[in-house]
């Protein structure tokens, strides 16, 4: 197992002046609270139960006791399955010797021990912030058999595999590998324009569009420098928010990882495998299953005097599905 810090720390050692640690960024692309429908109880399985919407069970009455033309209640169900996902992480303090982490070092014989410490700190921090990462990752492109992605199914395989969704996926001619302006307001239209009645009529506050960076910055491209700028983003909490007729869009940085990573067949057309689209489906028909909902509060974090290591642990199971294919609606740039 490999120590956090890997690499060899070259700088050269000038006394106690170290300021800030700088880590490389990890980008979130988004709120796991705000996006998606959590279910904080999941411990191995957990069946849902779906009821499709009733419509055209009126009928006039003739007599007592008929059951013609009766419409039968239906109960569907599906499973989540949350997978064992661990993450185990271990620091050797002789990694930093001579250098001006060193003087972060506690004293006497808890030298070693580097809990409490800046470095400590920065690294939960990393760790914390990895987590989230690769569950927005796991959550949508896990396929239980390539690696990296083995701990469970994700939403993209899902809906992949659901004939009703992938009929209903539409696609839309232009510059596939670079998406312009005019090639994203058009897919999001379309999209928009040819999702389910039962996923129109859901409020806007409670849908979004998740879609892929090229389209997010493309479509970014039709509301610079117009009066939409103004209209249609707005920051809030500190993050800027863009949305299209009222729909929240959500940039997903993650899927450029899936995508370069694996192949999904949502995003496969004809055989050809595209990489630029838009999924417009309604938050709560996205579920993570998961018992622990806080990654921080998963963490363990302890030193070990015999190995003189810090070491880092978080257990946790995680799963996702989704609920009605009624409410979700795919479009690629092809």
């Amino acid at each position: 197992m490999a120590n956090v810090a890997n690499n060899s720390i070259a700088a050269t050692y000038s006394g106690a002046n170290l300021n800030e640690i700088f880590y490389e960024p990890v980008f979130r692309s988004d709120d796991l609270m705000r996006n998606y429908r959590v279910i904080p109880n999941v411990k191995h399985k957990m069946n849902v139960y779906t009821s499709a919407a009733l419509t055209k069970i009126v009928d006039p009455y003739t007599t007592c006791s008929s059951t013609s033309g009766s419409t039968q209640f239906n109960i569907d169900d599906k499973v989540i399955t949350a997978g064992r996902c661990r993450v185990a992480l271990e620091q050797c303090t002789d990694e930093f010797f001579g250098t001006y982490i060193e003087e972060m070092y506690r004293n006497g014989v808890d030298v070693m021990n580097v809990e409490g410490t800046q470095l400590a700190d920065a690294i939960v921090n990393r760790a914390v912030k990895g987590i989230a990462s690769d569950v927005v990752r796991l959550a949508w492109g896990g396929d239980g058999a390539s690696a990296g992605y083995t701990a469970f199914d994700g939403w993209m395989k899902l809906m992949g595999a659901d004939a009703t969704v992938l009929a209903a996926r539409v696609t839309y001619a232009g510059t596939e590998a670079a998406p312009t302006a005019g090639d994203a307001i058009g897919l999001i239209r379309k999209v928009y324009d040819s999702a389910p009645a039962a996923l129109q009529q859901v409020p806007s506050a409670e849908k979004k569009m998740f879609v892929t960076p090229k389209i997010f910055n493309a479509y970014l491209a039709n509301l610079e420098g117009s009066s939409a700028d103004l209209a249609i983003v707005n920051t809030q909490d500190g993050y800027t928010r863009v949305s299209f007729r009222g729909v929240q869009l959500v940039p997903m940085y993650e899927w450029d990882t899936i995508l370069t990573d694996l192949n999904p067949d949502i995003f496969d057309v004809s055989g050809t495998d595209y990489s630029n689209g838009v999924c417009y489906c309604a938050t709560e028909n996205l579920i993570i299953g998961s018992d622990v909902t806080d990654p921080e509060g998963s963490f363990k974090v302890f030193y070990d005097d015999l190995e003189e290591k810090m070491f880092f642990r978080g257990y946790f199971k995680l799963g996702v599905q989704f609920l009605y294919p009624s409410l979700v609606q795919w479009g690629l740039v092809i």
